[in-house]
């Protein structure tokens, strides 16, 4: 499961990485196209059509908490998984038990990481293929007197697979969540049936033994 880990930070990495390397600066008179803030000095613009405008939504002030979750989340895990291989061993417990319990630990560690790392996929790439879907209209014709429509439609750079990108996040961030929706649900289930079964295995060891004094 470390490698679907691997696989999936490496693309949010990339993604980031991509959407960050593409930024630019733009001039205050702009043009400027879609959803676009308050204008600022920082790099958070793309190129719109190799410089007839600008979009905004790329940049480190956008990405740059991406990498820094991904490098906090790859952090937390091995912290958490070192935490658990140096834990103390009952004297009472076999090192096969042992073994076992450590290993399922870090499996449920991996499964939390890919899901988190899903979900936060398909949040950066929601995001980016909404950034690239921009299209702006020229050379209005008159429809009515009131009415008119553009007879071209000028895309951006990467609206060939702006849309499909925005739609497959969607989809991670829904299944990502759903994932560890299941995976919250399965571990309290595993919790509660092997504290029922300490207690079943106890007393059975109470009634074989009688009780202790």
């Amino acid at each position: 499961m470390l490698w679907i880990s691997g696989i999936t930070a490496a693309v949010l990495a990339l993604t980031a990485g991509w959407q960050i390397a593409i930024a630019t600066t733009a001039p205050a008179d702009g043009p400027f196209f879609g959803h676009v803030p308050d204008y600022t000095k920082l790099p958070i613009y793309m190129s719109f059509n190799s410089g007839y405008g600008y979009l905004s939504g790329a940049g480190w002030p956008n990405h740059l908490a991406t990498l820094l979750a991904l490098a906090l989340a790859a952090a937390v895990f091995f912290a958490a998984l070192r935490a658990d291989a140096n834990r103390p061993v009952f004297a009472r417990a076999a090192a096969a038990s042992v073994r076992s319990e450590r290993k399922l630990t870090a499996q449920l560690f991996t499964l939390i990481l890919i899901g988190g790392l899903i979900t936060t996929l398909g949040a950066v790439w929601m995001h980016t293929g909404s950034a690239g879907q921009a299209l702006v209209g020229l050379d209005d014709q008159r429809v009515s007197g009131t009415q008119s429509s553009p007879s071209i439609l000028i895309a951006g750079g990467y609206d060939a697979f702006a849309r499909p990108m925005n739609l497959l996040g969607y989809a991670l961030q829904a299944g990502g969540v759903a994932f560890l929706l299941r995976l919250s649900v399965d571990s309290v289930r595993a919790v509660v049936e092997t504290r029922r079964a300490r207690r079943a295995e106890t007393a059975h060891e109470v009634v074989a033994t009688g009780p202790r004094r």
